[in-house]
């Protein structure tokens, strides 16, 4: 007795489950809208400093001071203290080890533009970036 079990094509397949992880995606984005809102840090005056930090790369973006890093390190992690740890803050950031959130705070390496961003995103200081689908090609 042989038993067939009709399976969708594979690019069926990736269809479903990009539609799924788009509704997903929706969803987390709305939740984000509902975010608490915290006071910001009081640190240091940021107006002394650029804002080209906040902004994208194509639009000039600049790595951040080591004043504004440790600055907006600290109070996130004032705020957050499952995260308040340097190892726990570079877990949450994708880093493999809390010196680099050290050597971020330190000066002694600038920041990448996808860490501060990612970042600037969790703290709301940044809309995520959705990117188009231009064709299904697969």
């Amino acid at each position: 007795m042989r038993i067939e079990i009709p399976l969708p094509s594979v690019s069926k397949q990736q269809e479903v489950i990009l539609q799924a992880a788009t509704e997903e995606g929706i969803k987390q984005l709305k939740a984000n809208l509902n975010a608490p809102r915290l006071p910001g840090q009081s640190e240091l005056d940021e107006s002394l400093y650029s804002r080209t930090h906040l902004l994208r790369e194509h639009e000039g973006w600049e790595p951040p001071s080591p004043e504004i890093v440790g600055a907006y390190f600290r109070h996130f992690q004032g705020c957050f203290p499952e995260h308040g740890t340097d190892g726990k803050l570079a877990r949450l950031l994708g880093l493999s080890s809390d010196r680099r959130v050290r050597d971020y705070k330190q000066g002694v390496r600038k920041v990448p533009y996808g860490v501060w961003r990612h970042f600037l995103v969790l703290t709301g200081r940044a809309p995520q970036d959705i990117i188009p689908v231009l064709a299904f090609m697969a």
